[in-house]
């Protein structure tokens, strides 16, 4: 997430700049300059570019440790010296193939690019300042970060010097015993009058006597307050128990079979593979019934 720090800062530098070239062609061109006329527009909007960029947030980012801030101002700084240090020189451009003459051209349009935003200051503090304002952006954004770390280090440094010069162990300040109060009993406003006592009579000697005589009965001790019981609550889906004084109808008993009463359980039920015993089939009237042979008769009886 830090490291987006620096394209944001590296890419916004580049997109500001082209916005100077898009709507006005380039004032510093590489080894000379293209005299035009600047709008105050412009010439606020360089101003604005020279103070943000190079004055304020090179300071900004080493205060509030954002290195990754001045990273980017750093890199952008150092593509301003790229033209100056690998930019052919004028002898190797007469013979030069179509290699260094390529190089040549993207070095110039960097040359144009960096050079771009500060075209409006030169009109308040001069050509000469002005083309070498870009150069201060990569020496400036690390210097302040240096800056900055070497205050840090050698406050902290001072600090430790001081904390570690104190003993280590200090005794701490003995408090004053509080002194012990006691609850002061109310005063009474006003003047006591106390009633005259009067002699007591033989009867209440008499009393008085008797019962120091008799064992006194043990003070009851008073019940402590229990918290009154809380109506039970009966849900809605159970009945509720019947009371005392409910008179609940039970029915006449059920008559129990006597041990020598005989139970009439019927004849048992034929199963599948049972046999069962039909008989002869009844005699209709109209049946013949063979009676056989007659007997015959006994003479002499």
């Amino acid at each position: 997430m830090r490291r987006d720090y620096f394209t944001c800062v590296f890419l916004g530098l580049i997109a500001g700049a082209l916005m100077f070239v898009c709507f006005a062609p380039p004032y510093f061109v590489y080894g000379g300059i293209n005299m035009r006329i600047f709008s105050p527009f412009e010439i606020c909007m360089s101003f604005l570019y020279y103070l943000f960029f190079v004055l304020f947030l090179p300071v900004w980012g080493a205060y509030r440790k954002k290195i990754w801030i001045n990273f980017g101002l750093a890199a952008y700084g150092l593509l301003a010296y790229l033209p100056a240090i690998f930019h052919p020189s004028a002898e190797a451009m007469v013979d030069s193939g179509l290699g260094t003459q390529l190089r040549a051209m993207l070095l110039e349009g960097i040359y144009s690019m960096v050079e771009a935003p500060f075209a409006g200051v030169s009109a308040i503090l001069g050509n000469g300042f002005a083309s070498k304002s870009v150069y201060w952006l990569l020496p400036l954004s690390l210097a302040w970060l240096l800056i900055f770390k070497a205050g840090r280090f050698y406050r902290n440094a001072y600090l430790s010097d001081r904390l570690s010069a104190e003993p280590e162990t200090e005794a701490a300040p003995e408090q004053p015993a509080q002194p012990v109060t006691h609850a002061q009993e109310p005063e009474v406003l006003g003047t006591v009058i106390t009633a005259p006592v009067s002699a007591a009579s033989p009867a209440d000697v008499s009393k008085a006597a008797q019962s120091k005589k008799a064992p006194s009965a043990p003070a009851a001790r008073p019940k402590a307050e229990q918290p009154a019981a809380r109506p039970s609550v009966r849900p809605v889906h159970v009945k509720a128990p019947p009371k005392k004084d409910d008179v609940i109808e039970l029915g006449a008993p059920k008559a129990k079979p006597a041990s020598d009463d005989v139970i009439q359980l019927g004849a048992p039920k034929p199963k599948t593979d049972d046999v069962i015993q039909l008989g002869p089939p009844p005699s209709k009237p109209d049946d013949v019934i063979i009676l056989g042979a007659p007997e015959p008769p006994k003479f002499g009886e």
